[in-house]
């Protein structure tokens, strides 16, 4: 690990390797210092990489938008043109969807319930008030886009940061491996930002993924149900990847599966799709997904020290908006470094 740079950034996912990889395309290497020994470990490399443009909000879906734009450009080895349905219990939720999609320029379709089964037979029962078709949404390989983004930081793995302090010119950042002095940093530790400057946790949630052993529709849209019970489904290699949509509050940490979340899935598919209630689980994991209080992504520069940019609260869209993530972040650094 070098004594100095420019530019260090905290954590080695979504946000801090598009930042390095945004950054490295104008000619600014940073180092990325992250805790593990390999890349994404927690939240980014567990995503179930669905490229989903219309999100809760507008500020939120702008990045999305922008996002899946660079990800069907820029980064196309990692991203499949498969769509995505959403679908809803209430149709006045989804005419705030659609009012989104008019007012940001997304194309959609609006789907009756018998098409959203064709594409989906298992989902018998799910209680469909309206569904919208996003023909250029897309699923992420993210282990794939995670690869792209490091070949434009220095990474120096297993380099937990325990303090950042300011300095008479930016900080110094105390790591496992000692320390670096650094111009500008970028805190983009996940569910771990404001840490290490002592600022107020994020809160984070708990979500489980599994593989079931039903192979889908042959080129299904990736589906996401937002209702009372939410779920998504999409195709994974001739199986059904699904998530319960769980939420429960933790402390950052190695996020394992329990039996709590085996039993919110199933409880979600035997009201939506009792023939896949009973499907085998071929492989299931756990993740974070953190969020700022006000729900927005936290990005940009600290108002208060100079020398601080954020790249934090993703929420669950990191890997959708990751590419617009970076531009922005690092727009902020270029700025502090002037």
């Amino acid at each position: 690990m070098p004594a100095a740079a420019d530019v260090v950034v905290i954590g080695g996912g979504f946000a801090g390797l598009s930042t390095a990889w945004t950054l490295a395309k104008r000619g600014i290497r940073a180092i990325v210092l992250e805790r593990e020994a390999d890349i994404g470990m927690y939240a980014s490399g567990r995503s179930a990489g669905l490229g989903r443009q219309l999100a809760e909000d507008d500020a939120t879906s702008r990045l999305t938008i922008r996002g899946a734009e660079l990800l069907r450009t820029e980064f196309a080895a990692a991203w499949s043109p498969t769509g995505g349905v959403l679908t809803f219990d209430d149709a006045a939720l989804a005419q705030g969807y659609l009012e989104r999609a008019a007012r940001l320029g997304v194309a959609i379709e609006t789907l009756e319930r018998d098409a959203v089964v064709a594409m989906w037979p298992t989902l018998t029962d799910l209680p469909i008030g309206a569904a919208i078709r996003t023909p250029s949404d897309g699923v992420i390989a993210v282990k794939e886009l995670l690869a792209i983004y490091a070949t434009g930081a220095t990474i120096v793995r297993g380099a937990t940061v325990t303090r950042v302090e300011p300095a008479a010119t930016g900080a110094t950042v105390t790591t496992a491996q000692g320390a670096i002095a650094a111009r500008v940093v970028v805190d983009a530790a996940g569910a771990w930002a404001g840490a290490a400057t002592a600022d107020p946790a994020l809160a984070s949630y708990k979500r489980h993924l599994f593989v079931l052993a039903s192979e889908p529709v042959a080129d299904a849209p990736f589906l996401w149900h937002l209702g009372a019970r939410e779920l998504y489904l999409r195709a994974d290699h001739g199986a059904t990847l699904a998530s319960p949509c769980d939420a429960a509050r933790i402390e950052p940490t190695d996020q394992q599966p329990d039996l709590v979340g085996e039993s919110h899935l199933r409880a979600v598919l035997e009201i939506a799709a009792p023939d896949l209630a009973d499907a085998a689980i071929v492989k299931r994991w756990a993740c974070h997904r953190s969020f700022t209080p006000d729900r927005q992504m936290r990005l940009g520069r600290d108002p208060d020290r100079p020398w601080l940019v954020w790249a934090a609260g993703l929420g669950g869209h990191g890997a959708t908006a990751s590419p617009a993530v970076g531009e922005r972040v690092a727009d902020a650094v270029i700025a502090a470094l002037a």
